[in-house]
């Protein structure tokens, strides 16, 4: 009888800890709502203030952005509590996750803009000093150029363990079909942007060849559950994407007239790494002084400086197993450089995307910069393109794996990979987002390329539709 008093009144408390839970949990949203609201007003009263100024650096919104974005960050990381898988995690992960600070970003560079256009750009171009050879430092540049250096190294990082380490996404026989469709991902949508696209813009087709993997996992994760192969396989996928981009960057797009002799001082970073390495160095600060090195030299070669520690993450001392592509809670447990690495710079990525969205995601969708045939080459690249791409090279990819008898979709301990599932995750990779929102950067900042990679985030809405609709299965976890 005891017993069951004792486990009835366990039962309650549980219960009341989770409507406390769940009051807090609203509690911080809706503060966070009303943090979003004032600095929404904020930008929108900019526009007042450009009236009065000519289009004049508007700092003090800067600052303001900053430092509610640092008030959020506190209290969601110490006060707002969520429960996620059974665990009581911080909002501020849960923030993280979803991208808000990224969408956050973008969602204010609108408001920004169109409020008050020429303050917007002013303020992200305005030269703050310069470095030597001509070489002008704005807010856009310290975010593209530099603070970007961080999110491609971390993307490297991924790569570098999928393709080298033993079971590793990208290894042997098990990547060819995610590369494969990789590689459709490309060409699929370079071929419907080169058709749609003006002759002057013919340049900037690899605007839609790029894949967010961050939302796209988010879709996926929505769509299939968190430990379906699909989800597997598009983050592979998107992996290579993300390696496929920084290539087209670095070969098609340079930033200023080519001086390959600066490229010295890159292979001398990347000896640095190679030198640490061989010590058994796990310092990954140390290897960041390499990665400075390799970016003055792509910068004064004229290439982009974002690259540069993608020369120098494949040197970091890294684990002996690949547990998977943004594996939970993987570097926080593993002590080697490269993991370390990323637990220690991922938040401060994930939070400093707010002003890559800032910085980049700032266009007016009528007048001088309206819809174009270049944005609608860029958004139906993304979603036409990519879908047929991908599904078309699956299939090929699949057929020639046939033909050594080991043709198989990818497959996990929760189930395997339906045909049905590929168009959807082509459909999910066409959610170019950030890394299409930094190539179209890249190719000359046009506002319509950048239109057309915003208007992508309706692929994610669409698939998840689609998804909820069409896939009657509960989701594998």
């Amino acid at each position: 009888m005891s017993v069951t008093v004792v486990g009835s009144l366990e039962i309650l408390e549980q219960l009341e800890q989770k409507e406390t839970l769940m009051v807090k949990q609203k509690l911080g949203l809706l503060a966070l709502l009303a943090a979003i609201l004032l600095m929404a007003q904020t930008a929108l009263a900019s526009s007042d203030a450009g009236s009065h100024h000519g289009g004049e650096p508007q700092w003090w919104i800067i600052y303001m952005l900053t430092l509610w974005g640092l008030i959020i960050c506190v209290f969601a990381q110490k006060r707002y509590l969520v429960l996620n898988e059974g665990k009581l995690q911080p909002a501020f992960t849960e923030l993280q996750k979803f991208s808000m600070f990224l969408l956050a970003g973008a969602i204010f560079a609108q408001l920004w803009a169109h409020g008050d256009p020429a303050g917007y750009t002013t303020t992200m171009h305005a030269v703050l000093f310069s470095l030597p050879d001509n070489v002008d430092v704005t807010l856009h540049f310290i975010v593209n150029d530099a603070f970007m250096c961080l999110f491609f190294g971390i993307a490297a990082k991924e790569l570098t363990e999928a393709a080298l380490l033993p079971n590793g996404e990208l290894r042997g026989l098990k990547g060819f079909i995610p590369i494969t469709a990789c590689l459709g991902g490309v060409v699929g949508p370079a071929l419907v942007y080169r058709k749609i696209c003006t002759p002057e813009m013919s340049s900037a087709w690899a605007v839609p060849c790029a894949t967010d993997i961050a939302f796209a996992w988010l879709g996926a994760r929505t769509i299939w559950g968190p430990k379906h192969p699909a989800v597997t396989f598009l983050l592979a996928l998107a992996v290579a994407d993300d390696f496929v981009g920084m290539g087209l960057i670095a070969a098609f797009y340079p930033q200023r007239q080519i001086q390959l002799t600066w490229l010295l001082l890159v292979l001398l970073g990347m000896l640095c790494a190679w030198i640490l390495r061989k010590l058994q160095v796990q310092d990954w600060p140390l290897y960041i002084i390499a990665g400075i090195l390799c970016w003055i030299g792509l910068l004064y070669a004229g290439l982009h400086a974002a690259l540069a520690l993608v020369f120098v993450v494949p040197f970091m001392p890294m684990q002996k197993r690949d547990e998977g592509v943004f594996a939970n809670g993987e570097s926080e447990h593993k002590h080697d450089a490269l993991n370390q690495f990323e637990h220690s710079t991922k938040p401060l990525v994930d939070t400093g995307l707010f002003f890559f969205g800032l910085c980049n995601a700032g266009v007016v969708w009528w007048g001088v910069s309206a819809w174009d045939a270049n944005s609608t080459a860029v958004f139906l690249g993304l979603g036409i393109g990519k879908v047929i791409g991908i599904t078309l090279f699956t299939v090929i990819a699949y057929g020639i794996l046939m033909l050594f008898g080991k043709a198989e979709l990818p497959t996990s301990s929760s189930g395997k990979m339906l045909w049905r599932d590929v168009p959807l995750a082509g459909l999910l990779g066409g959610m170019g987002f950030t890394v299409a929102l930094f190539v179209a950067s890249a190719a000359g900042g046009h506002d319509s390329l950048k239109l057309g990679a915003l208007a992508s985030f309706v692929y994610l809405i669409l698939a998840v539709a689609i998804g909820k609709i069409f896939y009657r299965q509960q989701p594998i976890n």
